[in-house]
C-alpha cells in the first residue's frame, strides 16, 4: 500500500512542485528505484546558514 501511495505523490511532484525543490528515490546500483528512501533538496533563503 505504502509503495503505491508512495509512486503517486512522486508522479504529481513531477508534474508539479516548488521552484527549487528537488525529491528523488534512491536508486540501487542495478537502476533499481526504492520509494522507501528519498534524496531531497530544500532551497535556503540568501544571506542565512540555509543558503544553497
Amino acid at each position: 500500500i505504502a509503495r503505491g501511495r508512495l509512486a503517486e505523490e512522486r508522479k504529481s511532484w513531477r508534474k508539479n512542485h516548488p521552484h527549487g525543490f528537488v525529491a528523488k528515490p534512491e536508486t540501487g546500483p542495478d537502476g533499481s528505484v526504492n520509494l522507501m528512501v528519498w534524496n531531497c533538496t530544500i532551497p535556503g533563503k540568501a544571506g542565512t546558514d540555509w543558503e544553497g
